[in-house]
């Protein structure tokens, strides 16, 4: 009886016709590759230590990270009245100067004019108003999630993980 199920079983395996080899292979699915940034290598640096706070203050929207009980060392601000943005970054950068800070995403870079202050914490600024053609960029670049973010101010480069407290930040100033 063994005999005959093997026989059977090889008999029909031998009746079934073999795949095609003149159909084609299916086409791939085809859609369009996310944009990169060519200066996504920034973004592999370890993120700096600490985390995002938000809030609320008469208008004022504001996103922070630093570590706890510690200064600051990013603050986004949406004084939502004006609809300006402000953009602040622990950094040292002497004498006070004009400069650019460079927002760099997975997907696309920023360069916002920014002015150096040394006086107290150093820190540099950049001040975004309402009708700035950047402002709208900036919201959609930031604002969407991503894993991380880093920030430039002459050639030195920061890290930051992303979190909703900063679109919550600058969604108040769309």
């Amino acid at each position: 009886m063994r005999i005959t199920l093997t026989a059977l079983a090889l008999l029909a395996a031998a009746c079934t016709p073999p795949a095609s080899q003149d159909a084609p292979p299916a086409p791939a699915a085809e859609s369009a590759p996310a944009p990169v940034n060519p200066e996504t290598a920034a973004l592999g640096a370890t993120p700096a230590t600490g985390a995002w706070s938000f809030a609320v203050d008469e208008g004022t929207h504001a996103a922070g990270f630093g570590a706890p009980e510690s200064e600051y060392q990013f603050v986004i601000v949406c004084e939502a009245g004006s609809g300006n943005l402000r953009l602040t970054y622990e950094h040292e950068l002497s004498p006070d100067q004009n400069t650019t800070l460079r927002l760099i995403t997975a997907v696309q870079s920023i360069e916002l004019p920014a002015r150096s202050f040394n006086e107290g914490l150093p820190s540099v600024t950049a001040e975004i108003a309402d009708a700035d053609p950047a402002k709208p960029l900036l919201i959609g670049m930031l604002g969407a999630p991503t894993d991380r973010f880093a920030a430039e101010v002459a050639g030195v480069t920061q890290v930051f993980p992303w979190s909703d407290e900063i679109a919550q930040a600058l969604t108040a100033c769309r």
